[in-house]
């Protein structure tokens, strides 16, 4: 029988994919990256908040929320969870090898699993861990309840919006769980010349990162002009991350962050 650190690290060994690097027990980090932290989000205190991560993934998100003193923290996934990650790496490197673009994972056999959510073993590897009490909530955000889910205080949206058909639709549903502050990443773009205009560029296949479930990338007046519309009383631009040079036409694509807040 290996010590716990040995038995912890085959545990998340056992994870094919990791999205995030989470520090677990025994000094034991899962294999993934560190890139957007609470403090790069510029996040307010949450002791004693409730708080609801929408995409959750692996929930690196959802357990810093809960270490960093929230009442109640719900983790909430579909997509990622319902996924054969490794598998949907392997079909991305294969389509890329062949010169084509990856299918929409659902219409790629054996990858779309939302009975038995193979995605969703990284998250319950760290939870596990971390002794956590984050309540994993599986319910695609766009059709579930949502008077069944509740409202929160804090409501995170990081790196879903652009993923969205209806981005609109997405940020109303958004504003109606969120009870004092939403904090949303997105993809993002800006434009020579663009000004005031509301902007965003539209993807109907796999040209961003290679994903076909890349829709949309806004500009920033489009993110907070879609905060208005979705009935936010009020957002800004919080920061910023990861522009990219100016490709030929001028344009460049960066990572936003918007505090939206609905008083």
């Amino acid at each position: 029988m290996g010590t716990r650190t040995e038995d912890l690290e085959e545990l998340v060994a056992s994870v094919p994919v990791w999205y995030h690097a989470i520090d677990l027990p025994e000094g034991v980090v899962t294999p993934g990256i560190r890139g957007w932290t609470m403090e790069s989000l510029q996040m307010p205190d949450l002791t004693g908040k409730s708080v609801l991560d929408i995409g959750a993934w692996d929930g690196y998100f959802s357990f810093e929320a809960e270490r960093r003193g929230a009442s109640r923290v719900v983790a909430l996934d579909h997509f990622v969870w319902s996924l054969d990650l490794a598998g949907w790496e392997a079909h991305q490197a294969e389509r890329k090898a062949q010169g084509l673009s990856p299918l929409p994972a659902q219409e790629v056999p054996g990858l779309w699993q939302p009975d038995e959510l193979p995605g969703k073993r990284g998250f319950d590897v760290a939870r596990e861990a971390l002794g956590s009490r984050v309540e994993a909530v599986v319910g695609d955000f766009m059709d579930m309840d949502l008077d069944e889910l509740g409202t929160f205080d804090v409501v995170l949206y990081l790196g879903v919006l652009y993923h969205m058909e209806n981005p609109l639709a997405a940020m109303r549903r958004l504003r109606s769980v969120t009870e004092e502050l939403a904090v949303i990443e997105s993809e993002a773009m800006a434009l020579p010349g663009e000004g005031s205009r509301r902007l965003a560029e539209f993807f109907p296949d796999a040209e961003l990162a290679g994903d076909p479930s890349n829709w949309w990338s806004p500009n920033r007046e489009a993110l907070l002009g879609l905060c208005q519309a979705a009935g936010f009383a009020r957002a800004e631009l919080a920061t910023t991350s990861g522009q990219l040079p100016p490709d030929a036409g001028g344009l460049t694509r960066y990572r936003a962050v918007v505090h939206a807040r609905p008083g």
